[in-house]
């Protein structure tokens, strides 16, 4: 079994409790239009361009057999199959392929190397991306990293199979689950799927006993309402497992990977520390669990 995987990363402190190693995933189901990692949103390999080594000499464009690339470097993600063609041809090294093709004993032997930083307390995140596109990848990985002792979290939009995610609940010890948006058209209009699944995921996951960290990122404009942050409330008083609420302000990190990929900007806006603050105080009054930064 082969999954594809865009990037493993060491040291991570935010995506879990201790020190972690986060694995992305590529492939998700939703289509968030300020998604901070656009890269893992199409299931497949797929070409990215870094302006800052790129010359303009189109070498790559006559290689790109499919007219995914322009003649000064410029990128047309629609249209590219990640063969890597510009990849070989590039004389300055601007070009390079998101997606590789892993088995769990590859991203294993990867991880392994940082098992005495987990100290028992840290061990892998999975995230993406979604990690559930790939479920089948995602059992039998999970099941090598608990024979070797290593703690598993994974970041989840909550949208898939619900049979898919009780294959797997034993193996997780901390599900960290995004919660977008509380008004289901809402949801469907800016992320292209309604949130019906996901709740109900979200309810199964819990009455199963699983540890549930719920994870609000909140974008200026599309979901800082007092309907929303309510809706969070209410979840921490209707699902008291939920262990806390992660704040996660909108960044604008995601544009430089939407450069590389020859998207526009998302257009969003990144929050004053004034407007977070008080975020994180409302949603405090709202809330039956901490709410952390």
């Amino acid at each position: 079994m082969t999954g594809i995987i865009t990037d493993i990363l060491p040291f991570s402190v935010n995506d879990g409790p201790g020190i972690r190693t986060g694995i992305f995933f590529k492939g998700c189901p939703l289509s968030c239009r300020w998604c901070h990692n656009p890269e893992t949103q199409r299931p497949g390999p797929q070409a990215m361009v870094l302006p800052s080594r790129c010359t303009g000499c189109g070498t790559c464009a006559s290689a790109c057999p499919t007219g995914a690339r322009g003649a000064h470097g410029e990128m047309d993600s629609s249209r590219c199959t990640g063969c890597g063609a510009c990849v070989s041809a590039c004389p300055a090294k601007a070009c390079r392929i998101s997606g590789t093709a892993m088995t769990p004993g590859d991203v294993l032997a990867r991880i392994l190397p940082d098992k005495p930083f987990f100290r028992g307390r840290g061990g892998v995140t999975l995230t993406g991306g979604e990690p559930m596109e790939q479920a089948g990848f995602v059992l039998e990985l999970a099941a090598l990293l608990r024979e070797e002792g290593i703690g598993v979290a994974m970041e989840t939009s909550g949208c898939a199979p619900a049979e898919a995610f009780r294959a797997v609940l034993p193996y997780i010890g901390l599900f960290l689950y995004d919660w977008k948006m509380t008004d289901p058209e809402q949801h469907r209009f800016w992320t292209g799927r309604d949130n019906a699944l996901i709740r109900k995921n979200l309810e199964m996951l819990h009455d199963s006993g699983a540890e549930i960290v719920l994870r609000c990122l909140i974008v200026p404009g599309v979901n800082d309402t007092r309907e929303h942050f309510r809706g969070i409330g209410e979840l921490t008083q209707d699902l008291p497992r939920i262990r806390r609420v992660d704040l996660l302000p909108y960044h604008a990190l995601g544009n430089n990977k939407r450069t590389q990929l020859g998207l526009p900007a998302d257009g969003f806006s990144v929050p004053e520390e004034e407007t977070v603050r008080g975020w994180q105080e409302e949603l405090r009054s709202l809330c039956r669990v901490p709410v952390c930064r």
